[in-house]
């Protein structure tokens, strides 16, 4: 029943974000949600936009930044960085943990301005 449920919100998500004119598509989940980050990453398809998904609270986040290969390998450690986060990737996918989710909107300004 859960997962049947974070699959719809994901598509849900995913309909939403493509349907906007933002540069960088940003979702934030209270919660850390394999499934739901699972579906959603799925349901974007093959969206040019970078994705910007941050799951959990203050003191135990996750992120993913997914995109076209060549800007999340030019944007991915700095991005971490910017987040006092760990993490790594390739293939056009950088995942990490980071604790301060204070910072998430200035990273996400960073990143807009660097698109």
């Amino acid at each position: 029943q859960c997962e049947k449920l974070s699959d719809e919100l994901a598509t849900l998500h995913a309909s939403a974000l493509i349907s906007s004119t933002e540069p960088v598509l940003v979702i934030h989940r209270p919660t850390c949600d394999a499934q739901f980050s699972q579906t959603l990453q799925h349901r974007l398809g093959e969206e040019k936009r970078p994705l910007l998904l941050t799951m959990g609270e203050q003191g135990a986040a996750q992120v993913v930044f997914k995109g076209p290969e060549e800007m999340v390998d030019r944007l991915g450690k700095e991005l971490m960085k910017r987040l006092d986060g760990k993490g790594g990737g390739k293939n056009g996918r950088f995942q990490g943990k980071f604790s301060d989710v204070g910072k998430v909107a200035g990273a996400v300004e960073w990143l807009k301005s660097e698109i």
